[in-house]
């Protein structure tokens, strides 16, 4: 089974996905990772300065694993997983989130808008059918991965379905 985490960095991603690991015992692939040993890296944009990931490839070489797996990154919702999870946080948290991190103002700006029009969640409904959309402003890693769990039993699956969730008061 392949459980996919994605989402707008900030969201909370790794520490969800680190937590699934170890309460399903499911092996975590973080997809940077996989991309740089897999030489999966298409090059490197100077503008945003970080390593273009070629989406096909990775898509290809997580294809071809085989077992129980936790998959994490921004990018891999653009995998086929069994179950895929986007993470959502709210603009302003993310900011500061990303802030924190000291990520330049134009790059922040960018991750906040892509969370405001909801594009990760748009590209992994695009490319996968079980997909669910969890809002993480305020639960803890912890929370997160049992309501994912609670998912994978059959339980809150109508609560947590794509559309729930709407920034666009944050535009403008």
């Amino acid at each position: 089974m392949k459980l996919i985490i994605s989402g707008t960095p900030g969201t909370g991603k790794t520490s969800v996905a680190k937590e699934l690991a170890e309460k399903t015992g499911f092996k975590l692939i973080m997809v940077n990772d996989f991309a740089e040993k897999n030489n999966l890296i298409a090059g490197f944009d100077e503008k945003r300065k970080c390593k273009i990931v070629d989406t096909d490839l990775l898509k290809k070489g997580i294809k071809k694993l085989k077992g129980d797996f936790v998959i994490e990154g921004h990018l891999a919702h653009f995998c086929h997983g069994d179950f895929v999870f986007v993470l959502r946080a709210e603009p302003k948290e993310l900011e500061k989130r990303l802030k924190k991190r000291k990520w330049n103002g134009k790059k922040i700006k960018e991750n906040v808008e892509a969370e405001i029009l909801g594009i990760i969640l748009y590209e992994a409904c695009k490319e996968n059918k079980n997909v669910f959309e969890i809002e993480t402003t305020k639960r803890s890693a912890e929370e997160t991965t049992n309501i994912i769990l609670k998912i994978l039993k059959g339980k809150n699956i109508k609560k947590y379905k794509p559309g729930k969730i709407d920034w666009m008061e944050y535009l403008g």
